[in-house]
């Protein structure tokens, strides 16, 4: 029997997961064995004995962001052919690629996505958070600095932007409630 795109998000999702365990496990080891930094002025009192969690947390927010990314472009085809629809995804413009994936799915195929709207909420600020990593090295510009910090277990110190374990792992959650929730529309 083959899977359902349901059933194959679930596993990329478990997998994505596991991934992210042993990260966190090799981090905790890595942070464990590492001397603790002096720490001689406020500004760089967080670096103090900081570990590589802080430099695989920006690849996790990239890996959740791929996922999104790799699983609407099929879902949208998905239901385009399903629905037997003229436009295609990328007749649909949208302040984003997600904006226009969902533009697409509400707007075009006609799904109701209305249950899962916090998640889809929480994937832009996934996304303006991945943006900041891709494109500015993780230092958020002063216009944007208010947006940013507002985001949930999201946090800057300076210009950086810091995420949280938690983030990460709401990240996951909403991901795979909305690619689910498309999948199963």
């Amino acid at each position: 029997m083959a899977m359902t795109f349901s059933d194959s998000i679930e596993l990329d999702v478990k997998c994505l997961r596991k991934y992210f365990e042993q990260l966190f496990s090799m981090a905790e080891e890595s942070r464990k064995n590492q001397p603790v930094m002096p720490v001689n002025d406020k500004d760089n009192e967080w670096f103090a004995g900081q570990s590589v969690t802080n430099f695989i947390r920006p690849d996790m927010v990239g890996n959740v962001y791929s996922l999104i990314d790799f699983w609407l472009a099929r879902l949208c085809s998905f239901h385009k052919q399903k629905a037997n629809l003229s436009l295609n995804r990328n007749d649909i413009k949208g302040d984003s690629d997600l904006d226009a994936y969902h533009k697409y799915l509400t707007k075009v195929a006609l799904l109701d996505l209305q249950s899962v709207e916090p998640s889809f909420r929480h994937l832009d600020s996934l996304r303006k958070v991945r943006k900041i990593f891709v494109h500015v090295g993780g230092h958020v510009e002063e216009k944007k600095l208010q947006e940013i910090s507002s985001i949930p277990d999201i946090s800057v110190m300076g210009s950086l932007v810091l995420v949280s374990d938690d983030f990460i792992w709401n990240s996951l959650n909403h991901a795979q409630t909305y690619l689910v929730a498309v999948a199963r529309a």
